[in-house]
């Protein structure tokens, strides 16, 4: 095809990634084809081909994806997208022969078959019996949580957006997640299903109290005073109405609905604005398709929504879900934005996912990214550990009172149904049991449902590599946690962007859950302070090495690395990167791992066009000391001794102070303590070239 050639480079981090990539095996039939759109262009047209370049389908298209027909069989495949008298070029596709068949509905399908019963949208009224039986541990947590609902009692009314002496935007919408996600919901669903009236009273205070305040004030999901109340309002309001639905009059229902459709349009306004088809790498904006979908389905029959309006909310859900979606999970169930915001953003839509299966055949779940999610959550979001490596929020736990619940109590929820995983079961089972449930309560009661046909997750390993979104886990006994040594390191495609640090070819180390090497920093009091900005959004906050003093860029889609191979050899455990392109100053850097038992060993080749000093940093959470050259660090399981090897590092440093303070530029009266942290680095002198070896060897206690 003799046609001039479009180009698909990223120029935005928050573009789509174009995919299938040429040679791409792809898991799931029908085939999203996605491409970056051109500004001038009004409509493409996407052809695919068969193994022998014969045409087999076109189509046309005004976004910037499509949804193939059923591919007939497995193997080659080709396909290329015309527009402007342009092409994309061919690319080569082979469709696996386990590719999960997904089964699609239209949103006037999904419509007609939402019921006329209430309620319709977490369950239905015949699952409540077998909700309650199989689900104890669950109601009797849920139990506590309505007790500490009363105690909590009702919220006041935001009054930072025209108060200066009012409680902060930060602290004030932490404090509402308690009222709203936590107490609105747990009663909701204890007067749904246990028949509590009294929750439910509660429940409805707390509802008509919320909704007294105008969605268009400081609650506005798209305002000018940040987005957090309305993204609560909008994820649990569909919800509720519809658990407490029998409990309002009529005039109360129509206020409610009204309230859902608000924060519906709300949804739908700030989804078009920002073109989210083309743009999905929005950190907020990306679960609330779902939210839309919700609205539409417990607003039919309430009179507040037309059908056309309905529809078309419906239709923008299904698209995206069925489509680009998600844009920081890939198909091998990483998460790019790291394990603190994967716990959550991962459980945003899944009341909406779910409702759609219990209506239709269309299951979202079974798609390749979504089976293996709970392999990510095991090697990167292990309760057990003391922190969880990369990203913001790496040190929350699921009880810090910074952020309570954010870290979801039980990722695996949901998934760890259709997982054959006995390890991912047991996690999941064990992390039921909470003194109460703090964030996450509208997946607690959803029906379990079949696992998929075509099974792609498989059990649990001890090496597990996400190429796609970047991450590596090496483990010597990942199903005993108490003697493991596992290393993660980090190498991915995705950028230092939005919540993600310049750390390509950083690493974290633990033993026995119990971090040794680290990466360091905080928020301080909010997203966003000089600390986090300058200390934690630096690569000398992590565990990879500075150039003349220097890092990766800072919030850079260019601050990128690749996983360039990798092997599982029982005892023995290798991995690659290559994180050439994050440095200006460099030419190459690479960086191998070995991981034999007790001992790794990490090699790192740097080249620059003219000589540089490297630093090596590491960070920890004790105090280390100096043996030598060597650094050695205790804990209270084992020691790690840090042993240069080669490559002329000298001049080991050790210190406690971060280079920019945890509360610098804060007002006093928010200033935050946090556990301290501690900080290694050697020097080498300057060369064009450097090759070092460093041993980090364990010893156990």
């Amino acid at each position: 095809m003799d046609m001039p050639i479009f180009s698909q480079k990223r120029i935005r981090a928050n573009q789509v990634f174009p995919f299938p990539e040429n040679t791409r095996i792809v898991e799931e039939n029908p085939v999203c084809l996605s491409w970056l759109p051109l500004e001038d262009s009004p409509a493409y047209t996407a052809v695919l081909f068969d193994e022998n370049k014969n045409e087999i389908w076109r189509a046309d298209t005004k976004k910037n994806y499509i949804i193939t027909p059923t591919l007939n069989k497995p193997g080659k495949y080709y396909w290329n997208v015309l527009a402007n008298g342009c092409q994309r070029g061919l690319h080569e596709f082979t469709l696996s022969k386990n590719a999960v068949m997904i089964h699609r509905v239209s949103a006037k399908q999904l419509y007609d078959c939402i019921p006329d019963k209430r309620p319709r949208h977490l369950f239905f009224e015949s699952d409540i019996s077998k909700l309650i039986d199989t689900k104890a541990t669950e109601v009797t947590v849920l139990k506590r949580n309505i007790e500490a609902a009363y105690k909590n009692g009702m919220p006041d009314a935001p009054m930072y957006h025209k108060d200066p002496n009012a409680l902060p935007y930060r602290e004030y919408f932490g404090r509402f997640r308690d009222f709203c996600d936590r107490d609105l919901v747990a009663c909701s669903l204890g007067y749904a299903l246990l028949g509590d009236e009294k929750a439910g009273l509660h429940a409805k205070q707390l509802l008509f109290t919320i909704c007294d305040w105008s969605p268009y004030g400081p609650c506005d999901l798209n305002g000018p005073w940040g987005d957090e109340i309305g993204l609560s309002l909008s994820r649990c309001l569909p919800s509720v109405f519809d658990l407490l639905y029998p409990m309002l009059d009529e005039k109360e229902r129509i206020f409610i609905a009204r309230m859902v459709k608000a924060y519906g349009a709300q949804c739908w306004e700030r989804l078009k604005r920002i073109d989210f088809c083309a743009n999905p790498g929005d950190s907020h904006a990306g679960r609330i398709p779902a939210y839309l979908g919700e609205a539409a389905m417990v607003l039919k029959g309430t009179g507040v929504q037309t059908e056309e309006e309905a529809i078309a909310w419906l239709d923008y859900a299904l698209d995206i879900y069925g489509g680009i979606f998600p844009h920081f999970g890939s198909v091998d169930g990483g998460w790019a934005e790291g394990p603190f915001y994967s716990t959550s953003y991962t459980k945003w839509y899944l009341p909406f996912f779910c409702a759609v299966e219990r209506y239709t055949p269309c299951r979202f779940l079974d798609r390749p990214f979504y089976q293996r999610l709970p392999h990510y959550f095991l090697h990167f979001a292990n309760p057990e550990y003391e922190n969880h490596p990369f990203g913001d929020g790496y040190w929350c736990r699921p009880e810090d009172k910074e952020w309570p619940g954010f870290f979801a109590q039980n990722p695996l929820k949901v998934y760890c149904d259709r997982s054959d995983s006995q390890r991912i079961k047991q996690q999941a089972k064990e992390a039921a049991d909470q003194k109460l449930y703090l964030l996450h309560l509208l997946d607690l009661f959803i029906p379990q449902s079949a696992p998929p046909k075509t099974d792609l997750s498989g059990e649990a390993k001890n090496m597990h590599v996400f190429p796609d979104t970047g991450y590596i886990s090496m483990h010597t006994d990942i199903f005993d946690t108490k003697n493991d040594f596992a290393l993660l390191a980090r190498a991915s495609k995705f950028g230092s962007d939005s919540h993600r640090h310049p750390d390509q070819g950083s690493f974290a180390l633990f033993f026995g859950g119990k971090a040794l090497i680290s990466p360091s920093g905080y928020f301080g009091r909010a997203y966003g302070t000089k600390h986090h900005v300058e200390w934690l959004n630096s690569t000398r906050a992590h565990n990879a090495i500075l150039i003349n003093g220097e890092g990766q860029p800072f919030r850079s889609m260019n601050s990128v690395g690749r996983i360039v191979s990798y092997k599982d050899e029982g005892e023995y455990k290798y991995a690659k990167v290559d994180i050439s392109d994050s440095y200006d100053a460099l030419t190459e850097w690479t960086r191998e791992f070995e991981l034999c038992s007790d001992k790794l060993t990490i090699r790192d080749h740097v080249k620059a066009d003219r000589p540089v000093i490297v630093t090596y940093p590491l960070h920890s959470l004790v105090l280390s000391k100096a043996k030598g050259n060597s650094a050695v660090i205790e804990r209270e399981n084992a020691v790690l001794t840090v042993t240069p090897v080669s490559g002329d590092l000298k001049d080991l440093l050790i210190t406690d102070k971060f280079q920019v303070d945890l509360n610098e530029g804060e007002p006093e009266k928010y200033h935050v303590t946090m556990p301290p942290q501690f900080h290694l680095s050697w020097t080498t002198d300057k060369k064009a070239e450097h090759d070092i070896e460093v041993t980090y060897t364990l010893t156990k206690k």
